[in-house]
């Protein structure tokens, strides 16, 4: 028979054995309550924090799209103003050219009259007619009083997608007198696009309140014409201009977090989207580690023994998660068109990207470890050793070196950044080099377009004045003999007018060609504009040499000009100034040929006169 004391004893471990699971069950359950409540929290602070940034990006989306839309705008206006203020007068080719001279994205610039025939073009089409397309006829009919932005045309085989923008042209009585059309890429809209802002699969959209997309852009993946807008977004649209909405697009299936914003007096949305993947990714790694963590106390609490065996599969899982990370990395940096690196203090590379082996067939494997001089070979070394240095000092460098890829030279833009330890210490550098031989040769082209005159090809008047400078320079060193011809067509506004503008730009370049034909290859031939032209003679030696170029291009000119299937009598007049010693402005040069081109004017024309000092 139990004593009192052992059925006390009895009573009370039955009672704690109740109690204890009791009570350790009351506390898992409070726990798995309390970290659910904290990442339900915490979900929805992620989800109201990714709708603010994607407000902020829209936001910066608008402006970018404004500013845009402004750009072009103003560019028509430039045109449209010049054409109504001085309407034929004005010249038009050279017009268009200005308007669209370095305006990024803008490909075409065109001018029709009221029958919708295009007059003046900054590429082919002058006498195509307009008169059937949507860009003409908003403004014919008078439904658009500005700028009116059309659909996305073109995207057939070999014809790349463009843009209309277009804007009513008008005579002083306010009648309709024909539209300016700036031709854009349609990609120009969406260079807003950051993927380190957006991500991968993050979204920008400029749509049409008539549901068509202007230019939309996800990643590396572009839609331009297609159907768009859910009802969503309307329904979105007639409650509020500006807000927030979820969905997933039928052009790609990706769910997403959007942000759209009506833009003030256009019937246009912009929208831009956050796929939940992508945004929900931290989020969904802390909820598992949350929720492993808890697991793992919840096995403590139950199993005393079993918490070391659920700390192992944790940190098997932390590994597992890890693995995929380092996983994800490589393939973003493989899948890059540019050569990433990381580089130790020893200059040894550590880490090389697919890309060496695409474009300079080295297996990135087989470089770790190995020293920079090695791999590269002396001579691309050297070209990067200085920068290396200075990255290892501490400094983030940046420069474009010549590298030969896959066979041939290409120019690479490398940026190196320091790897700093948190004592401040530089334990190597990360290389990002990226080929940047089309955008160099895009600015060159440009550089040289800008001092070339369109329609002969010669020198125009920012060419003329560097080169001018410069020959001025050499005569006061040299003492030789400088002689500056400033020449025009004599009535040419006659030929245009009797056979139209198009003949006269033929004789324009027929005389121009004659020029070049006349002086030597050393000499500066220029237009200035219209039918002005200036020849930079140099290295003379006597005042003869001018005369006698001058009578060479008299009797150029008098051979009878075939254009057009006319027989033209061309004639000109010509000025010429010389300058030997002292410091002269060119400006003063210029006017002292132009004061000698009008006593040949005043001479009766078809001659040339002389003005010596």
């Amino acid at each position: 028979m139990l004593t009192a004391q052992a059925r006390f004893r009895r009573r009370s471990l039955a009672w704690i054995g109740w109690v204890l699971p009791a009570l350790g069950l009351l506390v898992i359950v409070f726990m798995w309550a309390y970290v659910l409540h904290s990442l339900e929290a915490e979900r929805d602070r992620v989800v109201a924090d990714s709708y603010a940034r994607a407000r902020s990006l829209n936001r910066a989306f608008e402006a970018y799209t404004e500013r845009a839309l402004t750009h072009v705008d103003q560019v028509s206006a430039f045109v449209a103003y010049n054409v109504e203020q001085r309407g034929r007068d004005v010249d038009l080719p050279g017009l268009l050219s200005q308007g669209l001279a370095r305006q990024p994205g803008l490909l075409a610039l065109y001018l029709t009259d009221a029958r919708g025939e295009v007059i003046a073009s900054t590429g082919e089409g002058v006498g195509a007619s307009l008169a059937g397309r949507e860009d003409f006829q908003v403004h014919a009919e008078g439904r658009e009083p500005g700028l009116h932005i059309g659909k996305p045309q073109g995207g057939g085989t070999g014809s790349p997608w463009t843009i209309q923008l277009s804007r009513r042209l008008q005579t002083r009585q306010g009648d309709f007198a024909g539209v300016v059309v700036v031709s854009a890429d349609p990609s120009y809209f969406t260079r807003f696009y950051d993927e380190q802002q957006h991500g991968r699969l993050g979204l920008i959209t400029f749509l049409g309140l008539d549901r068509t997309v202007r230019a939309r852009r996800s990643g590396d993946r572009l839609w331009y014409g297609d159907a768009a807008g859910s009802s969503t977004l309307l329904a979105a649209l007639q409650q509020s201009p500006e807000g927030t909405y979820s969905g997933a697009s039928r052009l790609d299936g990706v769910p997403r977090l959007l942000a759209y914003k009506r833009l003030a007096d256009r019937p246009f949305v912009v929208v831009t989207g956050l796929a939940v993947s992508e945004v929900m990714a931290g989020h969904e790694a802390r909820r598992r580690a949350e929720l492993g963590t808890l697991g793992a106390v919840t096995l403590v609490l139950l199993l005393a023994f079993g918490g070391l065996s659920v700390l192992v599969q944790w940190l098997r899982r932390s590994e597992v998660q890890r693995h995929i990370a380092d996983r994800r990395l490589r393939e973003v940096t493989d899948n890059l068109p540019a050569l990433v690196a990381y580089i130790d203090t020893a200059q040894r590379f550590q880490f090389c990207n697919a890309t060496f082996q695409a474009w300079l067939h080295l297996d990135p494997a087989a470089q770790v470890g190995r020293p920079m001089a090695e791999v590269l070979g002396p001579a691309l070394y050297e070209a990067r050793r200085a920068a290396v240095e200075q990255a290892l000092a501490g400094e983030r460098v940046e420069f474009d070196v010549e590298t030969p890829v896959n066979g041939e030279m290409r120019c690479l833009h490398n940026v190196y950044i320091p790897d700093r330890a948190r004592d401040g210490r530089v334990r190597g550098l990360y290389a990002l080099s990226s080929d940047v031989s089309a955008q160099k040769a895009v600015e060159r082209q440009l550089a040289a377009l800008a001092r070339v005159d369109a329609l002969t090809g010669l020198p125009n008047r920012h060419a003329l004045n560097e080169r001018l400078h410069e020959a001025l320079a050499r005569a006061e060193r040299s003492g030789d003999l400088l002689a500056l011809m400033f020449l025009d067509v004599d009535r040419f506004k006659d030929i245009n007018d009797r056979f139209g503008h198009g003949t006269g730009d033929r004789v324009l370049k027929e005389f121009a060609d004659r020029l070049r034909g006349s002086v030597r290859t050393t000499d500066t031939v220029a237009r200035l504009a219209g039918d002005e032209f200036v020849i930079v003679l140099e290295g003379l030696g006597t005042d003869v040499e001018p005369t006698a170029v001058a009578q060479k291009i008299v009797a150029q000119m008098n051979r009878p000009f075939e254009v057009d299937g006319h027989t033209l009598l061309v004639t000109t007049s010509i000025g010429v100034a010389f300058h030997r010693h002292g410091n002269l402005d060119p400006a003063a040069l210029l006017a002292r040929a132009d004061g000698a081109l009008y006593a040949a004017k005043t001479a009766g024309r078809n001659t040339f006169q002389l003005s010596l000092l």
